[in-house]
């Protein structure tokens, strides 16, 4: 992954084209290779990870190298919904509910059920929350 400022970018390769999405494998091999925990790692194993993006028409062709390239503001977006809110609205709620004196039983069953309701919000929101957390695709030089 190449830091500029401002952006995140990574090669992929383009493993699937049709008219409206592309799909991209991210691959790390110079992260991957000499890992003892390749075989388990959450990454892939070393085989890349897939994302399919929208095809924004540059003419991609399966095979083909491409850099994905994302702001680091969309990066922390990503990372506050899907980590840091949730957390933060867990050690909330069960505060909350111990301040109030409800049994650490109950507690624990509204808190889960306010991040099932967290996570089903987010859920519904999930088109304009795309629409702000964008990876755009450009095509690398001599392609």
């Amino acid at each position: 992954m190449i830091r500029t400022p401002g952006t995140l970018r990574q090669s992929a390769t383009v493993v699937r084209v049709d008219t409206s999405e592309i799909e991209v494998e991210v691959c790390r091999p110079e992260a991957c290779a000499a890992c003892k925990a390749k075989s388990v790692c959450s990454e892939g194993g070393g085989q890349g990870r897939r994302m399919t993006l929208a095809n924004d028409g540059q003419g991609y062709r399966v095979g083909e190298q491409v850099t994905l390239v994302m702001r680091r503001s969309s990066g922390l977006k990503a990372v506050v919904i899907a980590y840091l809110a949730p957390v933060a609205l867990i050690v909330a709620a069960l505060l909350g509910f111990q301040t109030a004196g409800v049994n650490e039983t109950s507690a624990a069953l509204l808190t889960l059920a306010i991040l099932v309701l967290y996570f089903i919000i987010v859920r519904l929101l999930r088109g304009r929350i795309n629409r702000e957390l964008t990876i755009e695709i450009e095509k690398e030089i001599g392609q």
